[in-house]
């Protein structure tokens, strides 16, 4: 069967439950039919005990099953394990026809439950040692125990007159099984002891919550194994395995071992449902559409990692990378004692989280909360995307005008240095000409004093629109001072308060700007200003008799800087943050 077959769906269920029904009936009429060579006996107690273990690890494996990944081979192979336990009853004289059955398969049981332990609840990778350990034991059990052994098997002619033909029979020679038997033995004991060293060093060198997951079926396996392998070691000398007192108390050890498995593979199930239902109760939580870092908080209660970092798949202006709740660039950090976990959707990482190592050691985990928290995992990436867009566009607006105010100032500062002052020292020369030629032409003189004139009104026209395209004073002395020098040359305007405090160099000049635009756009009256810097912003309101609207650049100026701005016909009211 495949693994399909046995690990989904209820019919499969029904049919895994059914055939060990009638492998156990077997089981029980062959112990009834003659009790001595059987190890339960032929009480009843025993033989439901002896039932009952293999209908336990079925269910077990059917709950893997449902609640884990569905079509894995853990459940498959510890079925297969619950199916060959009662094999091991089949090889005695009331058989039957289960006679040779019992000879090839009495053995199964110990290597698929080993096989089943090595792969876990979790469907890891066996490893090569696992592997290693598995060819021995099916080897073993199957090949050199099974085969091997039965081939040269006469159980007539070595005395057993009551027992069953045995179909496998090539050739007997009593001598040649029992050296094949011992054999078998001796490498059942080799491998249950290499299974036990591999099973320690598992859970020795698993994280914690690893260990959490594959220590109580390691560990119960394990030590049902180790019970086979020691009866084995008891049974070397007479080359099979019996039913003497030592044979039964080990056999009674296999079968608490294996209840033990059942147990932790249905405990493991219950852990995986419970953590479903805290993840399930964490989307009910999150349907009101938590604030900014509200999904962080409930993963980090629901997963009991209170450092937890959450961070988000996005595509930025640098390529692709992480973001934070608020749009932010972030990387979950590195640190010992942390590591990173990407939540796949679409085959694509949507997020990472940033927990103690081990957290989610259990690959079911992080599917799970990529199942249950998908919508609110979506919900918030895009509110950061959102977020990190805007803060980019804001930023790119910024640069936009902390380009234009630097061309501004080298144009004010081409002009002051550049052509005003040409035009100074071409002022200048005309009035020393004035001087020196000019005194006996009165027409000459009159031309000169003209020109002089004009020069002088050239500077004047010249230093306003320097002083127009960015005022010195609003560089070198701030926002309070560039106002005041923008009132002497602007009656109308009036400053009542101005703050003391400086702000980023770009917030001031927004302000500035604001101002001179509410200027321009005052038809008449007096113009008067308020400006406050409080809790590290900056207030300005220019009020006047009448506005018009302000100008898109200006609002966009403001807003590149982080600021905002109402107006209606008589007051505008700024707002920006103090650092931009």
């Amino acid at each position: 069967m495949t693994s399909r077959s046995l690990s989904a769906g209820p019919w499969r269920a029904v049919l895994a439950l059914v055939t060990y029904g009638a492998l156990s009936a077997v089981t029980v009429a062959i112990a009834r039919s003659d009790p001595q060579f059987a190890l339960a006996g032929g009480a009843a107690g025993g033989l439901a005990a002896q039932c009952a273990v293999g209908v336990l690890l079925i269910v077990a494996a059917l709950a893997a099953s449902r609640y884990g990944r569905g079509t894995g081979r853990f459940p498959t192979l510890l079925i297969l394990a619950a199916l060959a336990w009662p094999l091991s009853q089949w090889a005695t004289p009331a058989a039957g026809p289960a006679f040779t059955p019992g000879l090839l398969l009495g053995v199964a049981w110990p290597p698929l439950l080993a096989a089943a332990a090595l792969r876990g609840p979790d469907e890891r990778r066996m490893g090569r040692a696992g592997v290693l350990v598995l060819v021995i034991a099916f080897t073993t059990s199957f090949g050199v125990l099974g085969v091997g052994a039965s081939t040269v098997f006469d159980a007539r002619a070595q005395g057993c007159l009551q027992c069953p033909p045995n179909h496998l029979l090539v050739a007997g020679d009593p001598a040649a099984w029992l050296h094949t038997s011992q054999i078998g033995l001796a490498l059942s004991a080799v491998w249950t002891a290499g299974f036990a060293v591999l099973a320690v060093a598992r859970v020795v060198h698993a994280s914690p919550a690893r260990r959490r997951l594959i220590a109580p079926v390691l560990g119960s396996t394990a030590a049902a194994v180790v019970l086979f392998g020691a009866d084995a070691v008891h049974g070397a000398d007479r080359g099979f395995l019996s039913n003497d007192p030592t044979d039964r108390t080990l056999w009674g050890g296999e079968m608490i071992s294996l209840v033990l498995t059942a147990g932790a593979v249905a405990w493991g199930r219950v852990r995986t449902r419970r953590t479903r239902s805290q993840l399930a109760r964490l989307v009910v939580d999150l349907g009101a559409s938590p604030t900014p870092g509200g999904l962080r908080d409930r993963l980090a209660a629901t997963l009991g990692d209170p450092r937890l970092e959450l961070v988000y798949g996005a595509d930025r202006s640098d390529g692709p990378g992480w973001i934070d709740a608020e749009g932010l660039p972030a990387t979950p950090s590195s640190e010992p004692g942390r590591e990173i976990t990407p939540i796949m959707a679409g085959g694509r990482a949507v997020a990472a989280l940033g927990h103690r190592r081990g957290l989610l050691d259990d690959p079911a985990m992080t599917d799970e909360i990529a199942v249950v928290s998908r919508l609110a995992l979506e919900h918030e990436r895009l509110h950061a995307s959102r977020r990190a867009q805007l803060r980019e566009l804001r930023t790119s607006r910024a640069r936009i005008v902390a380009t234009a105010d630097a061309e501004r100032r080298r144009l004010e500062r081409d002009l002051h240095d550049g052509a005003q002052q040409r035009l100074v020292t071409l002022a200048i020369g005309v009035r020393l000409a004035r001087r020196s030629y000019a005194s006996a032409d009165s027409a000459l003189d009159g031309a000169l004093a003209g020109a002089e004139r004009e020069l002088q009104r050239a500077v004047g026209e010249l230093r306003e629109i320097a002083h127009g395209l960015f005022p010195a004073a609003l560089d070198e002395e701030g926002l309070a001072a560039a106002v005041e020098v923008l009132a002497e040359h602007e009656p109308r305007l009036l400053a009542s308060r101005l703050p003391d405090e400086r702000c980023a160099a770009s917030v001031e000049s927004a302000a500035y700007f604001l101002v001179c635009e509410a200027l321009r756009q005052s038809s008449a009256g007096d113009i008067r200003v308020d400006a406050t810097t409080a809790s590290g912003r900056l207030t300005v309101n220019v009020r006047a008799a009448s506005f018009s609207e302000i100008p898109v650049r200006v609002q966009d100026r403001i807003g590149a800087v982080g600021g905002t701005i109402v107006s209606d016909a008589n007051v505008v009211h700024a707002e920006f943050p103090c650092a931009s």
